[in-house]
C-alpha cells in the first residue's frame, strides 16, 4: 500500500505541477513533445498505483510501474549519468529510481505466488535494493555536513544522525548480500524510513506547501518504507516455501 500510494501521488504531482518531479526526473525541458509526455507519465503511474491498490489487477500495475520506472531508468538516468558522473546529484535520482523499480519487480512476484514462482525477480530486486543502500551511504558519508542542515530543527546531533543513517543504510546492504538477518535489518529500515516520512519530510511539505520538490521526496520516502517491508515480507514467503 505504501509503494502503490507513493507512485500514485508522484503520479498526481506530474499533473498538479504540469511538470516531471524536477529532482527525481530531470527530463530535459527542450525535449520534443515534452507536455505530452508529462501527462502521459502521470496518468501511467496513477493508474499503477490504482490498479495495485485494487489487489485484483496487482499484477497489471506492478507491471505498468515495472516498465515506466525501467524506461526512465534506461532513456533518462544512465545516460545523464554517464556524462555526469562526478556529480552526487544525478546518483541520488538514479538510485531513487533503481529503488522504486525494486518496488516493482518484488509486486510482480507476489501476483505470481499462487503459482508457486520462483522468485527470480524479487531476488534481483534485493540486490539492486542493496547497492543503491551502499550508494546512499557512501553519499551519507561524504555529504553528511550538507544532509545535517536538512534535518528537523528540532533534533540534536546533527551530524551524527547523518553519519548513523549511513551507516544502517551500509548495515541493510550487507544484511541483504550475506543474506543474515534479511527481514529484521528491512524491517527496521521500512520503519526508520516511516519515521522520516513523518518527523522529517512531512514538517518540510507543511513549511514549503508549494514547493514540488518537497512533495516528490516525501513520497519517495514513503515508497522507500513499502519497498523496505517488500523485502522484509518476500524474505519470509522464502522461508516458509524452503520449510
Amino acid at each position: 500500500m505504501f509503494f502503490a500510494l507513493a507512485i500514485l501521488s508522484i503520479g498526481i504531482v506530474h499533473l498538479v505541477t504540469h511538470n516531471f518531479p524536477t529532482g527525481l526526473l530531470p527530463v530535459p525541458k527542450d525535449l520534443y513533445f515534452r507536455p505530452v509526455l508529462v501527462y502521459v507519465s502521470g496518468i501511467g503511474l496513477i493508474l499503477s498505483g490504482l490498479l495495485i491498490l485494487s489487489n485484483k489487477f496487482m499484477k497489471a500495475g506492478a507491471w505498468l510501474a515495472f516498465a515506466i520506472w525501467l524506461i526512465f531508468l534506461l532513456v533518462l538516468h544512465l545516460p545523464i549519468l554517464i556524462h555526469t558522473y562526478k556529480k552526487a546529484d544525478e546518483w541520488t535520482p538514479l538510485f531513487e529510481d533503481v529503488m522504486l523499480l525494486c518496488g516493482a519487480m518484488i509486486l510482480i512476484d507476489v501476483s505470481r505466488t499462487a503459482k508457486k514462482s520462483g522468485l527470480k525477480f524479487t531476488a534481483i530486486a534485493r540486490y539492486l535494493f542493496a547497492a543503491a543502500m551502499i550508494v546512499f551511504a557512501v553519499l551519507h558519508f561524504i555529504y553528511a555536513g550538507f544532509i545535517a542542515t536538512l534535518i528537523t530543527s528540532w533534533i540534536p546531533f546533527k551530524l551524527f544522525w547523518a553519519y548513523f543513517v549511513g551507516t544502517a543504510f551500509l548495515a541493510v546492504a550487507v544484511s541483504i548480500i550475506t543474506r543474515q538477518l534479511v527481514s529484521v535489518a528491512t524491517i527496521a529500515l521500512g520503519v526508520i524510513f516511516l519515521l522520516w516520512f513523518f518527523i522529517l519530510h512531512l514538517p518540510r511539505v507543511m513549511a514549503q506547501i508549494h514547493t514540488e520538490p518537497e512533495w516528490t521526496s516525501l513520497f519517495v520516502v514513503l515508497a522507500s518504507s513499502g519497498e523496505a517491508f517488500l523485502i522484509a515480507g518476500s524474505t519470509a514467503v522464502k522461508q516458509s516455501r524452503r520449510r
